[in-house]
């Protein structure tokens, strides 16, 4: 099963269109927290560990040649050209591949290497076009699974909050984001570790500053541990 573009688009807006409503409120609470501290004395300074959900940023700087768009001969990254994306979904630090069906370019990035039930992701932007985006939002969800199961999460970063090459958990990206489950439309707090079978996870990644924004659709696989 391959996911068309309008799919991927209607799979973005179910479960992530009311993310900042729904994180109004604690957004709100954060920010007066913050402005009440602006009176208090600082603490000496600590080296601060990064949230469980979250490790240190990995940047990758692209360029126009060795960028994963253009290194497959898809041309240059292009927002208004979903086969050729300005951004890509990375999965436990691995890259993917793109691949033809029936002598078409598919927008899905193909990652090869199958990964283990509680992975990791990263998100990689071409700066040139999307400058730094803060704002992320996806889907993720089965394509098949070896027990059957069908899941589909929306995964929202809070308003500006997204961080572009910091490697964050798929199943629990901390505080900085509103996971729901789409079945039931529940916000959750983790999402129980992936059966065996294969997933994709459709990203749209965008610069409020700027208004510009794209697509990424990564498809991967989870391995069984037995």
């Amino acid at each position: 099963m391959v996911v068309g573009l309008s799919a991927c688009l209607t799979l973005l807006s179910f479960g992530c269109h009311n993310s900042k409503s729904k994180a109004g409120s604690s957004a709100a609470s954060t920010h007066n927290r913050q402005n009440n501290r602006k009176s208090e004395p600082k603490p000496a300074a600590t080296v601060k560990a990064p949230h469980a959900g979250k490790s240190a940023t990995k940047h990758m700087t692209f360029t126009a040649a060795n960028n994963p768009t253009t290194m497959a001969g898809r041309g240059a990254p292009d927002l208004d050209n979903p086969q050729s994306p300005a951004a890509w979904v990375f999965i436990d630090g691995k890259g993917g591949k793109f691949k033809e069906e029936g002598g078409q370019p598919l927008l899905q990035w193909f990652v090869d290497d199958a990964v283990g039930s509680s992975p990791k992701f990263r998100v990689e932007a071409f700066e040139p076009l999307l400058g730094t985006p803060r704002d992320f939002k996806a889907v993720l969800r089965t394509i098949e699974s070896e027990d059957g199961s069908d899941l589909v999460y929306g995964i929202a970063a809070r308003d500006g909050m997204f961080e572009v090459g910091r490697e964050y958990s798929l199943l629990n990206p901390g505080d900085d984001f509103v996971v729901r489950n789409g079945l039931t439309g529940d916000e959750v707090k983790e999402i129980s570790p992936l059966p065996a079978g294969k997933y994709a996870i459709a990203a749209g990644v965008t610069n409020s500053a700027s208004g510009q924004q794209t697509l990424a659709v990564t498809y991967f696989t989870v391995r069984s541990d037995e």
